[in-house]
């Protein structure tokens, strides 16, 4: 049964589109090579692309407009392969644009397909765009039919194997998928904190307009290199930007968890902690980059 969204009438419009880029070790106790490894088998750059039921004509045409951005994003600036990166979308499909509908048993369809043809050394991003809520016992991706709660997409993701994974879940109330997302050797990122934040948000509009910037705009660090810790820093700064813009109070809160421990960092480091045994999110973002195309 849909849930139709509550935020349907919150500003901005623009729920969440997750692409979810997640980074797993060959091995459970294995650690992960890096892409820039001298060492790095070059793996296949995969991605998947999951469109809720956008629930209006309104939503419909942005979601469509933002996968268009991350798709074009993926295959122009990160040579992700066109037939690698797959799109589901609503109900119907989008001509052009998906592959098909994001229906339940679609999706299931795809992942399972996806898990059979991963090769150690591949690379995953998975991102999520739509409507999500949080009824106080469990949270919901809304899709065409029958929604998707976290437990799901948690046990629907739980078996992936490939070197690097990154889960983008930009929809609203996507800080109650962290903990079921959550993997050793993973990256996820929500758009807000498993907290009191159900209001659509702002983050895949802040992706998809960082995307567009040049490389060296990227390279916050200037060592020639992309993090993901440096890309999603970026995407904060620009969401709290755009709120600042229209003098709105800041509504979510993004979070990445890379220690596998199921908890979110609003701001995560890169920097090594003082104390050894002790596991920070952000030391595996700040080592795992972007594919840029020279």
């Amino acid at each position: 049964m849909n849930r139709l969204p509550a935020c349907l009438t919150c500003k901005p419009f623009g729920a969440s589109l997750l692409i979810v880029l997640v980074v797993t070790p060959m091995h459970a106790f294995q650690a992960p090579q890096r892409a820039g490894d001298a060492k790095t088998s070059p793996g296949v750059s995969r991605a998947l692309i999951l469109v809720g039921i956008p629930g209006d004509q309104e939503h419909d045409d942005a979601f469509a407009s933002i996968a268009k951005d991350w798709r074009d994003w993926l295959m122009k600036d990160l040579g992700f392969p066109e037939t690698q990166v797959h799109i589901l979308f609503g109900k119907e499909g989008k001509p052009g644009l998906a592959r098909g509908p994001a229906r339940r048993d679609a999706v299931e369809k795809e992942v399972a397909a996806l898990k059979d043809s991963l090769k150690p050394e591949d690379r995953l991003w998975v991102l999520f765009l739509g409507h999500g809520n949080n009824d106080g016992d469990h949270a919901y991706f809304h899709f065409a039919g029958r929604d998707m709660t976290a437990e799901d997409l948690g046990k629907l993701f739980s078996d992936v194997r490939c070197k690097e994974q990154v889960f983008w879940m930009t929809t609203s109330a996507s800080g109650w998928f962290m903990k079921a997302l959550s993997a050793k050797g993973r990256i996820v990122i929500t758009a807000t904190v498993a907290d009191d934040e159900y209001n659509e948000t702002e983050f895949p509009y802040a992706l998809a307009t960082v995307a567009r910037r040049p490389a060296k705009d990227l390279d916050t660090n200037k060592d020639g290199k992309v993090s993901i810790l440096e890309l999603y820093d970026l995407v904060v700064a620009e969401v709290n930007a755009r709120f600042a813009k229209d003098k709105r109070a800041p509504t979510e809160h993004a979070q990445l968890d890379d220690n596998g421990d199921g908890s979110g960092t609003e701001k995560p480091s890169g920097e090594k902690p003082k104390d050894i045994t002790k596991a920070i999110d952000g030391q595996l973002a700040a080592t795992t980059y972007l594919p840029l195309k020279r």
